[in-house]
C-alpha cells in the first residue's frame, strides 16, 4: 500500500497581523529509515510564544523521528522535550503517524489529546475515536500516561484527514461549528466541471479551505491545519508526495 499526503495551514488573523506564518499549528513529515513519520500538532495559546514553541517542537520531531525507534518511543521522547521546555505552562496536543515503506506493514498512529481523524472510505466519514488517547505532549507525567502506539486501521482506497481544533471549532456567526465530517462527506465526491471525482478527492483540502472560510466569513479566530492522507495499492501511481498549501 502506498500512501500520497498534503497539508494545509493558515494562522489566526490576530497571528497574521503579528506575523506569526505558522501559529501555534504544527504539521510535518520526516522520511526515517522504514517509514515516513508525520506529525499534526497544537501548542496551547495563540500568540507569539505558541508560534516559537511551535517551530521549536517540529524541529525536535525532526530529529527524533528520523531514527526508527518505535512511533510511541518519538512521542514519549517528544513529550520529555516539551515537558522540558515548557516548564509545565505549554502543553501540545498531538498526532503521530507512521507510514511504512514496505507493502506487508501497516500505519501507525499515536494519539495525544488531539482531536479525532475522520476515515473517508466508499463516500463514508467515521470518526476514528475508538483509538486510545494520551494527554498531550507535557502533560503525560500528571498522568502516570506512556504513548501508545496502534493500527491506523486504513486500507487501499481510503483517506485519512487529520486537523487542528481551529477548523473543527470554526464557529459561524451563529455560534455553529464547522460540521467538518459532514463536509468533507460532501466535498470528497463533488468534482468541478471538467474534472474527474479521483481529482475532487486529490483536491480535498483546497475544497475544504474555501469551505470553511466560508463559514466563518472570511477571517479565523483560530490556527487551523488539515493533514490528507490517501491510500492507494502498491501498484498504483500514487508516489508518497507532500504539497503546502495556504489554507
Amino acid at each position: 500500500m502506498r500512501c500520497a499526503f498534503s497539508w494545509a495551514t493558515r494562522p489566526a488573523a490576530n497571528g497574521r497581523e503579528l506575523g506569526d506564518l505558522a501559529g501555534g499549528d504544527i504539521a510535518c513529515a520526516v522520511a526515517a529509515p522504514n517509514a515516513v513519520r508525520l506529525l499534526i500538532g497544537d501548542v496551547m495559546g495563540h500568540d507569539s510564544r505558541a508560534a516559537q514553541t511551535a517551530a521549536e517542537v517540529t524541529r525536535a520531531f525532526r530529529r527524533l523521528a528520523a531514527y526508527p525507534d518505535p512511533l510511541q518511543v518519538v512521542a514519549a521522547r517528544l513529550h520529555a522535550f516539551v515537558a522540558d521546555h515548557a516548564d509545565g505552562e505549554e502543553f501540545v496536543t498531538a498526532q503521530f503517524i507512521s507510514i511504512p515503506n514496505g507493502d506487508g506493514a501497516d500505519a501507525q498512529i499515536v494519539c495525544c489529546g488531539h482531536p479525532p481523524p475522520l476515515l473517508l472510505r466508499g463516500g463514508r466519514v467515521t470518526a476514528l475515536d475508538a483509538l486510545p488517547p494520551s494527554p498531550p505532549l507535557g502533560l503525560l507525567d500528571m498522568g502516570g500516561y506512556s504513548p501508545h502506539a496502534d493500527l491506523l486501521g486504513a486500507r487501499a482506497g481510503d483517506s485519512v484527514l487529520l486537523y487542528t481544533d481551529g477548523v473543527s471549532e470554526a464557529y459561524d456567526g451563529h455560534g455553529r461549528p464547522y460540521p467538518l465530517a459532514e463536509r468533507a462527506a460532501a466535498l470528497s465526491g463533488r468534482a468541478r466541471p471538467g474534472e474527474r471525482r479521483e481529482e475532487a478527492t486529490e483536491c480535498l483540502p483546497e475544497l475544504l479551505r474555501d469551505d470553511l472560510l466560508d463559514h466563518v466569513g472570511g477571517d479565523l479566530r483560530d490556527d487551523a491545519t488539515l493533514l490528507y492522507l490517501r491510500f492507494t495499492d502498491a501498484q498504483a501511481e500514487c508516489p508518497a508526495t507532500v504539497a503546502t498549501r495556504a489554507l
